[in-house]
């Protein structure tokens, strides 16, 4: 392959790269849903998507706690499970469960619904 052609096709990748970067940046920003952000930035869905799962995964320092509201089912004493239901999910939490795990499921959900 000529050299020239591989260092422009780097250099292109790059620059796609830094404009997606900067796009992802804004859609994150915006607060809006992907579809309504696509409309308005007059890029397909399936594009935005691509390059989301494309980026770098570092975790985002600006985030802040979100309280949602939950529903606590009473449960017999026989099965002692307490059940939390988050949107449309529920969730089975047994005794000795890792608070960790719950929490990443309950964050999880929570973007999702």
């Amino acid at each position: 392959m000529n050299p020239s052609y591989t260092e422009g096709w780097i250099q292109m990748d790059e620059t796609l790269q830094a404009i997606w970067a900067k796009r992802i940046a804004a859609y994150q920003e915006s607060g809006q849903t992907l579809k309504a952000w696509c409309a308005e930035q007059n890029v397909t869905l399936h594009q935005l998507k691509y390059w989301l799962y494309k980026a770098p995964k570092t975790p985002n320092r600006n985030t802040s706690t979100t309280f949602r509201a939950v529903n606590v089912m009473p449960t017999t004493s026989e099965d002692n499970l307490l059940w939390v239901q988050v949107g449309p999910a529920r969730i089975a939490v047994r005794p000795g469960f890792k608070p960790e795990l719950l929490r990443d499921i309950v964050a999880a959900l929570g973007t999702e619904c």
